[in-house]
């Protein structure tokens, strides 16, 4: 685990300015060894700071590059910021594989710090990596119908048990699922495709939970305490199906038709599960518009109100304190009181642009601005998509 962490190389992305204290004429006067020798007795024991003062400092680190060089300063250093029990972290992007196995690196960006990433991959052949993932990201061996959890960070790797599925796409993958007892689902089809799959992997039992549904389970789904949520993109429907019962509980409608949505743009759905509330969050765009046109309508599934006391969709116009990441894949939602300089109540997404319709569109990362209901291009060094990834060292 420590020799993978130890191979973790970053590097400045090239619009990513470093300062510096020292002036620029600094290096052109030599010092001389009375100064040398004043200034290395003028250097503070930084190993003597007070744990408590640490442990502060510790939980202050929004990215995981930056508490790993914490830890190696020192033993004292490295007591103080215990794996077991990380601050918290932004999301890491992690560049497009090919889907025909893992060669060379994997590449990830932090958008903490503007760099880019790169960790030694598993080098396994006809394997493919899977998002969204809090920890731990999947593998699927196509051929073998295998798939397997990994931390890119330490090189952990869990086999999974046989499934049966085909088109399988990962919807939760919990924080620390080996460890901590949390479920790994995936959806997707019968080997027919006839009937939708949905897959729960239960890591106390070791074996998938797998119930079989009418309607086709899609990528951009929601799971939430034993809920799982599946957008009907034929009828628009939502679906909300009970792991536990294996039944499904309501089938709520889409909410009608916003006057100021217009029609001309095509939409993309996502179910997001927010502090607690399950979001529909809809993406009016398509490749050839800008960034600048781009909108975003969002709704809060009501469960227990509405017209006759049914289910319903509610529009609303905040998501408070909440950042929502949005990839190719789906999305997830962080609060913005545990990184400093971020605000709530926006969207970090991934857009697809082109300059015309003969040109292959490549990914842009954009922010959008829920209150302003204003999107704009952020430096971003990938142009074949990917996926999010909190990361972590457990």
């Amino acid at each position: 685990m420590n020799h993978q962490i130890a191979q973790i190389r970053h590097h400045s992305i090239p619009y990513n300015f470093q300062f510096s204290n020292q002036s620029p004429d600094s290096k052109r006067h030599s010092t001389t060894p009375m100064a040398e020798s004043q200034s290395f007795a003028r250097t503070p024991d930084w190993s003597i700071l007070p744990p408590e003062l640490l442990q502060i400092i510790a939980k202050k680190l929004p990215d995981i590059s930056d508490f790993v060089k914490f830890r190696a300063v020192c033993t004292t250093w490295r007591s103080s910021a215990c794996i077991s029990d990380p601050p918290p972290q932004l999301p890491w992007f992690l560049e497009e594989q090919d889907l025909l196995g893992l060669e060379g690196d994997l590449r990830f960006y932090s958008l903490f710090s503007g760099k880019i990433h790169t960790v030694p991959s598993p080098n396994l052949s006809n394997n493919w990596l899977g998002g969204r993932a809090h920890d731990y990201i999947i593998l699927y061996n196509a051929p073998l119908c295998q798939f397997s959890l990994l931390n890119p960070l330490t090189g952990r790797k869990v086999v999974l048990p046989f499934l049966d599925i085909a088109g399988p796409h990962p919807v939760w993958v919990g924080p620390d699922p080996i460890e901590s007892g949390e479920v790994v689902v995936l959806s997707g089809n019968s080997a027919d495709f006839k009937t939708g799959i949905l897959a729960l992997y239960q890591p106390v039992e070791r074996e998938w939970v797998v119930i079989e549904e009418s309607c086709s389970f899609h990528r951009r789904d929601a799971y939430f305490n034993g809920m799982y949520y599946a957008n009907e993109e034929e009828t628009g429907d939502t679906k909300v199906i009970s792991t536990v019962t294996r039944k499904v509980l309501h089938v709520v409608p889409p909410p009608p038709e916003d006057e100021n949505e217009g029609d001309p743009i095509t939409g993309v759905t996502y179910l997001v599960q927010s502090s607690g509330d399950i979001l529909r969050v809809v993406l009016h765009d398509n490749e050839l518009i800008e960034v600048a046109d781009c909108r975003f309508y969002i709704y809060r599934l009501d469960l227990r109100s509405g017209s006759g006391g049914n289910p319903r969709w509610v529009k609303i116009s905040s998501i408070g304190d909440q950042i929502l990441f949005l990839d190719d894949h789906n999305g997830f939602s962080l609060s913005c009181n545990d990184f400093s300089g971020f605000r709530g109540n926006s969207i970090y997404f991934i857009k697809w642009h082109s300059q015309d319709i003969y040109d292959p569109p490549l990914s842009l990362l954009c922010r959008y601005d829920i209150a302003e209901a204003r999107a704009e291009p952020l430096n971003f060094p990938f142009t074949k998509g990917g996926t999010w990834i909190v990361p972590s060292l457990r």
